[in-house]
This record gives C-alpha cells, sequence and structure tokens, in this order.
C-alpha cells in the first residue's frame, strides 16, 4: 500500500529536499601539482529499493570528488558522448546489487566532497511505473537548483586515496526516499538523493549487477580476461578453477578457451570483488552474439509471492531501443527440491515453505531445473536471495527485536542481528554515517517519537541468520517523521530561540489536537530546509520560492500562513530528553 500525500506538499518537498543536496562548487580545478603519487578508485553505483517502478532509467555525466586539502575537484569518471548507452543506469535494476561503474586512477589524498552530474533533459530517461505505465517526458520535472545537473554531497567519513592501493566508493541513490520520486497528478517529480554507502564488511558480500560486452584480451597465463562494456567501460575480472563456464550457442559447459579476442566474442559476467578491490568472475556465458546469451536473469526484482511460485521481473540483455532494455514478468515455481540460499553462501533451507520469508521487492537468482526448457512451468533447482528489506511503520521496540509493519495488518517481528560482521545499527536519513549500534537509543528513540504523537517509518536491510532460521535487521534507516496534517504556526519563529510552536494531531487519535516546539537549524550539515508555496485559486497555479534564506524566516514563518507541513528528526539531548528537528517546513499561503 503506497502512502501518497497531497501533490502541493510533494511537490514543494521534492523541491525543498534537494536545496541541501544540490549546493554544487562553480568551478573545477586541476588536482595538486605538487604530488605525482596516484592510487586506485573503484567507484560503484547502487539503489535503495522501490516499489512503486518498474523503471527509473537516467544518464550519468561525471563524477568528481573534493580534495579536502586542497579544495579542488578531481574528475574520476566521464561518460563517453559518442557512446549512447555510457552512464545508462536504470536505478530500479540496481535495489540491492552494485554496478560497476569505473576503476580511476587519481592523486592520493583525503576527498571530503562528491559531486555527481546526471542529463536532466527529460527526453534522456525513462520511467515506468510498477502498473507497466510508461511516463511521457513531458511530464517528467527534474529539480535542478545548479542549472548544471550537479548533485554534490559530503563524503563523511572522508575517503583516503593511497600510493599503491586501491579504495572502494560505493554512491548509493536514495531512489525509495520519499524526497527521490514523486509521483502524483500524472505529474513525476525527480529530486534524486545520494549518499556514500559504507562497504560490506566482507566485500565478497556484495552483490554485483551483471556486466555484458565483448571481449577484448585474455591473458597469456589464462588467469584473466578483459571486456568492454556496452557503456564502453573497460573491465578486468579474475578467474580460476571455480569460474563456472557457459557456451550459450550450445547450452553447454563451456571454458576460457571459448574466448578469442580475435573473434567478436559476446560475454555476460556474474561477479564478485576480491578484497584487494579487484574483480572475480563467478559465472561467464558466452556467444558470437550478444542476442544469443541468456537474459539478465534468472535474476530480478520479486513482484509476487505465491504459495508455489513467484512472478520476478527480469531484464533482457537484447536492446529494444534507444536507450532501453526489454522487460517481463517471469514465473518461477517452486518444489520440495528447490534449494534457497541468502548471497550464495548462507543456507535457508529446501522447499516451498521458504516463501513465507519471501518479499515484494527482494532481489533473486534463479536456476532452473531444466534450463532448457521452453515451457511455462519452469521449476527452480536454486534460489539465491541476493538482497533483502522490510519497510514500514516501527510500532514496537524492545531489547530483542521490532516489529515492522502497517495498520492494515502484514507485520513483521525482526531480531537484530547478532552475527558477526552483520550487527545491527540504525541511523535517521541524512545521518548515515552516525549508524548506533546501542539497542536501547533505539527504543528509546521509538518511544519518545510515539509519545509525541509522531509515527516512526523506516526500512532496514535484512540478513540471514541460519541459527534462528529467519530473518535478521542489519541496517535501519528511519525517514524523517511528518507531522499530521493540518498543521498550522501557532507561536512564529525567532532567531532568539530558535523555535517555533506548531499546532497539529496526533498519529493515533486525529481527534485530539497536539501542540509541537519545532526547532529550526539555520547552519550545519543538516540546515532546516524553509520554502513557500502560493496557491491562486483564480488562476489555478502554483508558485514557489526555494529555498528562503534563514534571514527571513522570523517574517514567513508566522500565524498568518494557511498551514505548513513539516518534517522532523528526534534529537536526545544530554539530559535525556527529545527536542524535535525540522528537516524540511512548507509554507502554505492561499490568494484569491
Amino acid at each position: 500500500m503506497r502512502r501518497k500525500p497531497r501533490f502541493w506538499s510533494l511537490f514543494l518537498l521534492a523541491a525543498a529536499g534537494l536545496a541541501g543536496l544540490w549546493l554544487a562548487s562553480a568551478c573545477s580545478l586541476s588536482p595538486d601539482a605538487t604530488s605525482n603519487a596516484t592510487g586506485r578508485l573503484n567507484v560503484l553505483v547502487t539503489d535503495s529499493p522501490t516499489d512503486d517502478w518498474e523503471q527509473v532509467t537516467v544518464v550519468l555525466k561525471s563524477i568528481s570528488l573534493r580534495n579536502a586539502l586542497t579544495r579542488q575537484w578531481v574528475e574520476v569518471w566521464t561518460a563517453d558522448p559518442n557512446n549512447p548507452l555510457a552512464g545508462t543506469v536504470n536505478l530500479v535494476d540496481l535495489s540491492g546489487v552494485a554496478q560497476f561503474l569505473t576503476s580511476a586512477t587519481i592523486p592520493v589524498g583525503t576527498y571530503n566532497k562528491l559531486k555527481l552530474t546526471i542529463d536532466t533533459d527529460p527526453t534522456t530517461m525513462t520511467l515506468v511505473r510498477d502498473t507497466e505505465e510508461a511516463v511521457d517526458p513531458a511530464n517528467i520535472v527534474v529539480v535542478d537548483p545548479s542549472k548544471k545537473g550537479d548533485i554534490t554531497v559530503d563524503l563523511a567519513p572522508t575517503i583516503s586515496v593511497v600510493e599503491g592501493e586501491t579504495t572502494n566508493l560505493q554512491v548509493d541513490f536514495e531512489l525509495a526516499h520519499p524526497l527521490s520520486i514523486v509521483d502524483e497528478l500524472g505529474k513525476v517529480i525527480l529530486n534524486l538523493q545520494i549518499r556514500r554507502k559504507a562497504m560490506p564488511y566482507n566485500v565478497r558480500d556484495l552483490q554485483f549487477a551483471r556486466s555484458i560486452g565483448t571481449v577484448t584480451e585474455v591473458a597469456a597465463d589464462s588467469t584473466s580476461f578483459t571486456m568492454d562494456t556496452l557503456g564502453g567501460e573497460s573491465l578486468m575480472f579474475g578467474v580460476d578453477e571455480n569460474t563456472i563456464w557457459v557456451d550459450a550457442d550450445t547450452g553447454e559447459a563451456g571454458s576460457l578457451a571459448g574466448l578469442d579476442p580475435a573473434v567478436p566474442t559476446a560475454v555476460l559476467v556474474a561477479s564478485n570483488m576480491n578484497a584487494d578491490g579487484t574483480l572475480f568472475a563467478r559465472r561467464v556465458w558466452y556467444a558470437a552474439s550478444v542476442d544469443t546469451l541468456p537474459s539478465f536473469t534468472p535474476e530480478g526484482l520479486v513482484r509476487r509471492v505465491g504459495s508455489n511460485y513467484l512472478k520476478v521481473l527480469q531484464k533482457n540483455t537484447k536492446m529494444m531501443t534507444h536507450r532501453c532494455w526489454d522487460w517481463n514478468y517471469a514465473t518461477v515455481y517452486v518444489n520440495s527440491e528447490t534449494e534457497w540460499t541468502f548471497q550464495e553462501t548462507v543456507p535457508m533451507g529446501t522447499g516451498t515453505s521458504l516463501l513465507q520469508y519471501i518479499e515484494r521487492g527482494f532481489r533473486v537468482q534463479v536456476e532452473y531445473q531444466d534450463p532448457k526448457s521452453y515451457s511455462y512451468y519452469k521449476v527452480a533447482k536454486s534460489i539465491n536471495v541476493q538482497s533483502a528489506h522490510y519497510e514500514g511503520a516501527v510500532t514496537t521496540a524492545t531489547a530483542t527485536n521490532f516489529t515492522f509493519g502497517y495498520d492494515y495488518g502484514h507485520r513483521r517481528t525482526v531480531p537484530y542481528s547478532t552475527v558477526d560482521g552483520h550487527l545491527f545499527s540504525w541511523w535517521y536519513f541524512g545521518q548515515p554515517f552516525a549508524a548506533s549500534t546501542v539497542v536501547q537509543d533505539f527504543t528509546d528513540t521509538v518511544a519518545a517519537v510515539k509519545n509525541a504523537g509522531l509515527r516512526v517509518f523506516g526500512r532496514t536491510d535484512l540478513y540471514w541468520d541460519d541459527t534462528l532460521g529467519q530473518w535478521a535487521a542489519e541496517t535501519l534507516v528511519l525517514a524523517p517523521d511528518k507531522l499530521p496534517d493540518p498543521a498550522v504556526v501557532t507561536t512564529g519563529y525567532t532567531a532568539a530561540s530558535g523555535n517555533m510552536v506548531v499546532t497539529t494531531f496526533d498519529w493515533n487519535d486525529l481527534t485530539h489536537s497536539m501542540v509541537t516546539t519545532v526547532f529550526l537549524d539555520a547552519t550545519g550539515d543538516l540546515q532546516t530546509v524553509v520554502a513557500s508555496l502560493m496557491w491562486n485559486t483564480s488562476t489555478r497555479l502554483i508558485s514557489t520560492t526555494v529555498p528562503i534564506d534563514p534571514s527571513l524566516w522570523e517574517t514567513y514563518l508566522t500565524p498568518s500562513l494557511a498551514a505548513v507541513r513539516v518534517w522532523v528528526r528526534p534529537m536526545k539531548e544530554e539530559d535525556g530528553s527529545f527536542t524535535w528537528h525540522a528537516y524540511t517546513v512548507l509554507g502554505l499561503t492561499v490568494v484569491n
């Protein structure tokens, strides 16, 4: 069930959220010329899950990092302007997996900011709703205060590039966050949120999207091969006796000898990353033509779960149109012999009983009992759950678990993960590296939010605890808490107090009014974004101002506003009490 705020709040929320994230440097400087030392940087792109979209394809143009000491920008990657597929990424396809974007040589040093540039032309984008309805580019609005497509965020903690070593950087699109993509009344507003995502404790646990392209080189010692992807990137994969080879032209087992750079050879590679940052090919399909390769699946996102089957949204390798892929649904049947694993190494069990633990939005990889069968009724030999998550409202939290779900039912009680390397941690959105592993802090926060008449929404990544035989919560990200509507300012904001008073309602009892003191942060990384929306009832036109300068907050945030929408985060004070700090304040003025 989707939570759909009204259009005016969504529009302004989308505009307001980017004000703090899209502040880009006005210049791009050369790297520090005083040192010639360099190191390697792997850039990986991921996306947090969303169940509302089948395809959100955008074009990435470049990525740069800022040196913390010299404050100079260093270009890490630039898409080939002559390759129409370069930088083209379907963010939905990256739910739960990473795409290896590039491996670059850059000057050594500490880097504290990331700038990612996208193509903001809606005609370069492909948006398809989960209902399989494509969005007309004329109805796509891209929020871009930089006017350049730049998204700039702080790297916290910073990353260090060391001479002779390889550093990994994961760039995560928060597509699931309510600020990222707004779909209402036929209009889709893109306000892409990104963050640095921590690498897993064991990099071998990182799941990669499959790579497709053409073989360019095979090492003389048979330990690796190199390919050019369809997007024009050159990737090298190590191989050994554990690599599985498939000749897709014959459907039979193959070998490294099947890769001949002298003859155009198409390859599809499933890979992992080694601890040193190099890629290792787990499974390789090769053929004379891309059209002969298997689809990127059996691999994709679960869209429906039945008593003995899954419906999986999968992508074909064959390019159908410019910057588009062919997407379809596969029905995967499960029987008593189907073997289940999590991230390939963690055993889950066998049979249809495991379907009770599978949810919409999970990413799975399937091997069929008879892969050559053209029958609709294809039974899975094995299913590997590559990534899993729950989302919803935290209704209760104890010392050992919390309950996750919605009022209309379908709630899950999830224990905290105690598996070494996958311990439970949590944070509020906007503070990805202020993660806490203290369960008591989490339970105190949940209690404070509920006592304040608010709701705790979030998303948790799951890890399969094979000892317990169930999912456990590994990382939990809590979303901004929205004050219930309607809300009005009853005591205006003053810079002296740093707060204003808002009268609203209790989420648990919408007949009961509630008075909340909201603090606004005029400075800092989490500076509050204040924005205005003016609705003209005669012309039916909407005008916005985003953001409003903090010096004007006192004159704007007054009881004269028709209404406000406020998203807050709790802050625990030294005495153990909680105060409420605003992410975003949206003011509504109505004129005739």
